[in-house]
């Protein structure tokens, strides 16, 4: 099913217009590349791989190639489990996994499948045709799984052209989603086309995709109920929680800005209540983080800072430890849900550690996670809010989520799809 290098054709008239616009737009991503290198979201070794130029080498071109793409930290979580399971079943397959940022590609680099070259990362490229041209041709997927909202025009055009087949798994069409589609419903449609099966995340989602008129809909199952909890070291919660003592421990994960600052207050008023409560911002981006530090007068983690008994406040900025602090904490936060437009973060992953936790009113990218685990999450709207739950005695802890079979039935689907001969 592998598919040949084509030209594109003039017979698709969109894929024409995205091409062109691809080409005149190469300026100004050039531009765009080197303004997020100097932010320091890029990393000036991998930036070719923005523009199609591959950062590994393929394997065989005997060994089918399967292309996963994962736009950032929580969706490369929730695959990352897919991934594992049809390097198990299919020992001969190699994974192809794309992000759009360098921390999903940490995520992914973390797997042990990538030591031994089964699962490769690189950057995706920008969706102009051309650039996708070069690395479809280069890398020759058997297929192409995207997650949950990554629909990028050319690149699904291009899928189409060249007949490779597409999933979606957990697809999500949000409210401000569907209203920006709403007058381009046919357009969307066009797009979908090379969509063999999509997964919603949600009923919601389901819904959404459907009043569009998308076809090819299975019946919705969210991949992050299924994922495992968080990995952490134990050797190292041992000692923090040592160095703790019997301070009680606030985590808020994932925060954005603007968010900090409600925090900080929050916690404070808390304090007189509880004096040696300690608060752990874990921020969403961690090069927010030296920043936050020094607005706050906090300790850093990534300057291998630790809080002092007098220090109220740490700011843990490194990668690959919100598990730890999960695991240490007494009560969370979850961020992006507190000032509009917001629209949350993933509960679940403070749930499988049975922590009380909080959200705040703007969580609409979870409403049907929310209202299932209504019980097991406190809703807060504002400082005195938040401030007055985390002196709360005594607060009920949260069963565990249940796991369901959304990564087996994905991984089933994956093989009939584009492995459809192969015998497991």
């Amino acid at each position: 099913m592998r598919c040949c290098p084509t030209s594109i054709s003039p017979s698709d008239p969109f894929l024409q217009l995205w091409s062109l616009i691809g080409h005149m737009a190469m300026p100004w991503l050039r531009r765009h590349a080197l303004t997020r290198l100097n932010q320091g979201k890029e990393d000036g070794t991998r930036l070719p791989e923005r523009f199609a130029k591959p950062g590994a080498a393929r394997p065989s071109h005997a060994r089918p190639l399967l292309w996963i793409h994962a736009a950032s930290v929580g969706e490369s979580r929730c695959v990352l489990p897919v991934a594992n399971q049809l390097l198990t079943d299919c020992p001969d397959l190699t994974i192809l996994m794309t992000t759009a940022t360098l921390t999903g590609g940490k995520t992914v680099a973390a797997h042990p499948a990538t030591h031994t070259g089964r699962l490769i990362h690189q950057l995706i490229p920008y969706d102009a045709p051309h650039l996708l041209e070069r690395f479809i041709t280069y890398w020759q997927p058997v297929g192409l799984v995207l997650t949950e909202s990554e629909l990028w025009p050319g690149l699904l055009c291009l899928c189409q052209k060249r007949q490779l087949p597409v999933m979606l798994l957990n697809g999500r069409l949000s409210l401000q989603s569907a209203a920006r589609w709403r007058w381009a419903a046919p357009l969307l449609r066009y797009l979908m086309r090379p969509c063999r099966w999509i997964i919603p995340r949600s009923p919601e989602d389901q819904q959404a995709f459907a009043r569009f008129g998308i076809k090819s809909l299975l019946p919705p199952a969210d991949l992050k109920e299924d994922t495992p909890p968080l990995p952490f070291d134990e050797t190292e919660a041992s000692i923090l929680r040592r160095q703790f003592g019997q301070r009680p421990i606030f985590v808020a994960a994932s925060t954005h800005p603007g968010e900090e600052e409600i925090i900080v207050e929050a916690t404070r008023k808390a304090q007189q209540k509880q004096p040696d409560l300690l608060t752990i911002i874990i921020p969403r981006h961690p090069e927010r983080g030296q920043e936050l530090a020094q607005h706050h007068q906090a300790p850093c983690r990534s300057k291998k800072q630790f809080p002092h008994p007098q220090d109220d406040l740490w700011i843990v900025d490194t990668l690959g430890e919100v598990g730890l602090f999960f695991q240490l904490a007494d009560r969370v936060f979850i961020g992006n849900s507190l000032i509009p437009p917001g629209g949350g973060h993933n509960p679940l992953e403070s749930l499988h550690f049975q922590r009380p936790t909080a959200i705040g009113p703007y969580m609409q990218n979870w409403t049907d996670l929310c209202s299932r685990y209504a019980t097991s999450l406190h809703r807060i709207k504002d400082t005195d809010a938040l401030a007055h739950w985390l002196t709360v005695q005594h607060l009920s802890i949260p069963r565990p989520p249940k796991r369901n079979q959304a990564c087996l039935c994905a991984v089933r689907l994956i093989k009939d799809t584009v492995l459809p001969n192969k015998a497991f």
